[in-house]
């Protein structure tokens, strides 16, 4: 019965943290001195777009929550990135640096001028803050050149990312998404493989223990429904267990430990959810082992006698 009711408390919790969640504030649309008509927060990255389109250009700014660059990329024709037109800059000792960059290869990039293009950036603004990063920059909605992808008036894949990093190559990261944007309709949407794509590691790690300890409450339930009168009970009392049961679950145990602090430093350095996942998957692994030397070697059996009436008339 406990276990049922720290289940349903825990997806309550989460269910509510997430409704409220969804009541965004408002948005304070003017950034670095120009106002903007049009916003989109995405969730994964935590990357604010902003933007307006004039006559036949269109000006960004970007709110990014790293101390490093912050980039966008349109149209990527894949796989991953490949084939993205890509703008990203960072602010250092109060110099805004801007790249337009060229998607050559799934995993790498390089500035677009190197690949035969030409650099479309109209104008760009910087500017290092607490909170984070804003970097602004302006270009036609045309292509200008080889590369340049046009801004259409239609649903385009557009990829975020940031990082920690004053420089180009740094690497993002686990800092990075990709959602699908109407620059023109102000239509948004996350792109996500996944029902947990909008979840956060520790909502989706409080979801699982709440569905197991919902599941043992169903078992407990069941069996006290299940089970009858108990008419006698044998127990065979274990051997005294040796060294080696003792060493194998001391080290399961420390085992077990290192991978709950494993899990927790990952946590909170944002790391994949894969790689999440599969520390989860040991320390359950791992629990498992535990609790079935333990229940071997060190709990004594017992053999319950009951009669079920099933109702069959033998």
């Amino acid at each position: 019965m406990i276990f049922f009711i720290i289940g349903i408390v825990l997806i309550s919790f989460v269910t509510y943290e997430i409704l409220l969640k969804q009541k965004h504030p408002k948005v304070n649309m003017t950034v670095l001195g120009t106002k903007y008509t049009n916003h989109f927060f995405d969730e994964k990255t935590k990357i604010n777009i902003f933007w307006k389109i004039n006559k036949n250009k269109i000006h960004f700014a970007l709110v990014s929550p790293g101390k490093g660059w912050v980039g966008i990329g349109f149209n990527p024709k894949g796989p991953v990135m490949n084939g993205a037109d890509i703008f990203m800059g960072f602010v250092k000792n109060g110099k805004t640096y801007i790249n337009e960059e060229y998607a050559n290869t799934p995993y790498s990039h390089e500035p677009i001028t190197q690949a035969g293009g030409k650099d479309c950036i109209l104008s760009y603004k910087g500017k290092s803050t607490p909170n984070g990063t804003i970097l602004t920059f302006e270009r036609n909605l045309k292509s200008c050149g080889l590369h340049d992808k046009t801004i259409s008036n239609k649903d385009m894949t557009v990829m975020l990312a940031y990082s920690n990093g004053k420089n180009f190559t740094k690497y993002h990261g686990p800092n990075h998404n990709e959602v699908h944007i109407n620059f023109f309709k102000n239509t948004k949407k996350q792109k996500s493989y996944m029902i947990t794509s909008h979840l956060s590691s520790y909502q989706i790690g409080l979801i699982a223990w709440a569905l197991l300890f919902i599941l043992a409450g169903i078992i407990g339930f069941a069996s006290s429904f299940v089970e009858k009168d108990v008419n006698h009970v044998n127990i065979y009392k274990k051997n005294t267990a040796g060294m080696f049961p003792f060493l194998l679950i001391f080290f399961l145990s420390a085992g077990e430990l290192a991978c709950a602090i494993w899990l927790i430093v990952e946590l909170y350095s944002n790391a994949i959810n894969s790689l999440i996942g599969i520390i989860t998957g040991f320390n359950f692994i791992l629990m498992a082992l535990i609790v079935l030397f333990y229940r071997k070697f060190y709990i004594d059996d017992e053999i319950i006698a009951q009669d079920i009436n099933d109702e069959i008339p033998w």
